[in-house]
């Protein structure tokens, strides 16, 4: 079979699987994306891969991951730039004290949590680049994100019962996820940098002119461009604008050692929120990444999960701690920081599992830490079990919590 046959037999596998554990989960209460990722699981070695060892490893030879990824990681920039510009700059600004509050302790608690377990798990977990702060800061990071696209659909789909409940949480999700990347892009940086810590410094500093040049100075210019341009849909011409403007951010980032995907996440926070256009763009990238790129994403993920790596009493026993703390930490943690905020104790729990939902964005940070080296195979796999299960435990736990309407008052009797 010639590569191109090959390469075209493994997308439409990985689409159909993913597609329809998709839909059979959806049908369950649950987020399509938590089937999806189920979906790239499977078609990994420990499940078809150990049921039809033979079928897979002619599906998805070694020699042709490395196509898969690249095809990946493209889905991964475009769907961090959709990410980055969903961010709603006005309904942060507008409840920054509160929402400041509960997201700097739900990511503070599970992130100090993780980096004290990384203590005590470097030695057995590393991986091929043994670099202690990055491994610290991996591990920090992965127990405390929050999926912000993924619990925005899911309170489109079915919300808490209270409108600002639902863009509280929106707004919570949104902070945690700036300061889950501004996170993940200084341990890529720490480690990368080889060299000395004036390097490290030296790249730091470029990032984040880099930054300030693309929110002071681009995002102004886009809304004046797309203010002039007038009309509502994007034509072909300024959709390659774009695309070469997303891949010209995320170039820009992986040179600087932090990775392409926080380039298109800055690039995605410039595009202004102007109604119409806003919109068009969206629907014009998103099912593109959403049907053909991220079910990639999510099969390559699942070929390098590998169950038996829990077999060992050990690694099972930090599975479980592992699972344990990044619930405990990130609702517990969230649920503090409401209280402060005097929300009542049930919204405040139901907010707490709502910022519980890790998602796409966890299994993001752990695919880069295992590419950079930083953690091994094991870990990997923990990792990416404790990011299912926690985005599957948010659809029941809305349920059970979520606001019922108010009953209607009984009618007094007359007599």
């Amino acid at each position: 079979m010639s590569a191109l046959a090959l390469f075209l037999l493994q997308i439409a596998v990985i689409v159909l699987v993913t597609g329809l554990c998709g839909v059979l989960l959806g049908k369950l209460g649950q987020p399509q994306v938590v089937g999806e990722m189920l979906g790239g699981i499977l078609l990994g070695r420990s499940v078809f891969g150990y049921a039809m060892p033979h079928l897979i490893a002619n599906l998805f030879p070694p020699n042709s991951l490395h196509t898969l990824s690249l095809v990946s990681e493209l889905g991964m920039v475009l769907y961090l730039f959709l990410e980055g510009m969903n961010l709603d700059f006005e309904s942060v600004w507008q409840q920054r004290q509160t929402a400041m509050k509960i997201s700097l302790l739900s990511m503070a608690i599970p992130f100090a949590l993780g980096c004290g377990l990384g203590v005590v798990m470097y030695r057995n977990f590393h991986g091929t680049n043994p670099n202690f702060t990055a491994f610290l800061l991996f591990v920090g990071v992965g127990l405390s994100t929050t999926a912000f696209p993924v619990l925005a659909r899911m309170l489109r789909d079915n919300g808490t019962g209270d409108a600002k409940l639902n863009t509280l949480a929106l707004v919570c999700a949104a902070i945690a996820d700036v300061l889950g990347w501004i996170l993940l892009a200084v341990a890529l940086m720490i480690d990368s940098a080889n060299s000395t810590v004036w390097i490290l410094l030296l790249k730091m500093l470029l990032l984040v002119l880099f930054g300030i040049f693309l929110l002071g100075v681009v995002r102004p210019a886009l809304t004046r461009l797309i203010r002039w341009k007038g009309a509502p849909n994007i034509s072909q011409v300024l959709l390659a604008v774009f695309l070469v403007f997303i891949l010209a951010c995320a170039f820009v980032t992986e040179r600087l050692g932090v990775h392409a995907l926080f380039g298109a996440f800055l690039a995605g926070m410039c595009v202004p929120r102007l109604h119409h256009w806003h919109r068009q763009l969206e629907r014009t990238i998103h099912p593109l990444v959403s049907v053909l790129l991220l079910p990639v994403f999510f099969a390559v993920t699942g070929i390098h999960t590998e169950f038996r790596d829990l077999g060992g009493k050990n690694v099972f026993f930090w599975f479980v701690v592992l699972l344990a703390i990044a619930i405990a930490g990130k609702v517990g943690g969230t649920y503090f920081g409401a209280r402060k905020s005097n929300l009542p104790p049930r919204e405040s729990m139901l907010l707490g599992f709502l910022m519980n939902t890790r998602g796409l964005i966890d299994l993001v940070v752990v695919n880069l830490a295992l590419q950079a080296g930083a953690i091994n195979t094991q870990l990997f796999t923990i990792l990416v079990l404790v990011a299912l299960i926690t985005t599957a435990m948010t659809a029941p736990a809305l349920r059970l919590l979520k606001k019922k309407p108010d009953a209607p008052a009984p009618v007094a009797a007359t007599g």
